[in-house]
């Protein structure tokens, strides 16, 4: 699969590189093509039908240069084939009955992965075969503990306390949350080799929203030993594993041990500092604050070459923004961000 424009897989193995690679989460909801397809479909028609998607998937590389393609649905997507009801929304999905007491996990399946996500897999295929190897296409799954946290709250959490009903659940009820987290960690290790056997050539853990709101013991309870085990499924098969994450809680536990290849930092996160504690060893991606692109180009470079300069103390860098893309950004700011990491 190595050519010589795959970028991305090689600094994921630690590669220096004289072109730094770059990609952003969500990097399709900028692109005008993307907004067309939202208005004719709606966000849950794109998901839900394998071309379109895979349409979105590729979109971005076509239209703005990114090294790799990130696989578009969404997080819920197969929570929804183990019995959850999920509305989508490009802002978040919202989920009409909360799983919030032992009785609602008994009630979720696990689903068979071919069938339940037959059109994520589907579109992984249709994805794969229009790159035609350009660049790689990364295939994903949630976190156990952030999937949890839509489906146990209902919704995108946002406000004031947005992890109120999870977080009195990790105190008043932490045998449901372990049943939860362990039912969505099976489902997600059946999940994680069609996908690979689909087209992915890395795999991502998206670990959001819900990991830094966590205490560093909390972390190591309720989401570290299922990130475990799902990343002993992806190095099965033998495949670099990006974990993105929200806040410094991973930080410190032992993830750095697993050997996971490319760790994304948030923008919250000093890049120099977290390299530091993750041993020096890791290939890191960030983390450009989103909000950033609304800057004038001269201040968007200045920031692009400091985060490129502290990430010279990684084994290897992939520059991304250190969160999901403002859905308002302008595309020629994003297009400027590609090209100017790529002139770097």
């Amino acid at each position: 699969m190595r050519n010589e424009e795959m970028i991305y897989i090689a600094a994921a193995k630690g590669e220096r590189l004289k072109t730094i690679p770059i990609v952003i989460e969500i990097q399709m909801a900028v692109c005008p093509g993307f907004k067309k397809l939202v208005a004719k479909y709606g966000f849950e028609g794109i998901c839900k039908n394998a071309e379109l998607s895979a349409q979105c998937t590729v979109m971005p590389i076509t239209d703005l240069g990114f090294d790799a393609a990130i696989h578009m649905s969404d997080l819920l997507i197969p929570v929804e084939a183990m019995g959850v009801q999920v509305k989508y929304t490009i802002e978040g999905p919202k989920v009409e009955h909360p799983v919030r007491t032992m009785a609602d996990v008994e009630k979720l399946i696990i689903p068979e992965p071919e069938e339940g996500m037959k059109v994520w897999l589907e579109a992984l295929r249709i994805a794969k075969k229009e790159l035609e190897g350009k660049v790689p296409l990364i295939g994903w799954v949630g976190g156990p503990l952030s999937t949890a946290s839509f489906i146990v709250e209902g919704e995108l959490p946002t406000g004031f306390n947005p992890f109120h009903h999870m977080k009195t659940m990790i105190y008043s009820d932490p045998r449901t949350l372990h049943g939860l987290l362990s039912k969505l960690t099976e489902m997600y290790m059946q999940f994680i080799p069609l996908q690979v056997d689909a087209g992915a050539d890395v795999m991502m853990i998206l670990d959001l929203k819900a990991p830094a709101a966590l205490s560093p013991e909390n972390y190591q309870e309720f989401s570290f030993p299922y990130l475990k085990k799902l990343v002993s499924a992806i190095k099965s098969k033998g495949i670099p594993i990006l974990f993105a994450s929200d806040g410094t809680s991973f930080l410190y536990s032992p993830l750095a041990d697993l050997g996971i290849d490319v760790i994304g930092l948030d923008w919250t996160i000093d890049m120099k500092d977290a390299i530091r504690r993750l041993g020096g060893k890791q290939v890191v991606q960030g983390n450009l604050e989103p909000y950033c692109l609304f800057a004038p180009d001269e201040v968007i470079e200045k920031r692009v070459k400091e985060i490129i300069e502290a990430g010279k103390a990684a084994p290897a860098h992939i520059f991304s923004l250190g969160g999901w893309v403002v859905l308002n950004t302008p595309f020629e700011k994003v297009k400027f961000l590609v090209d100017l990491v790529h002139s770097l």
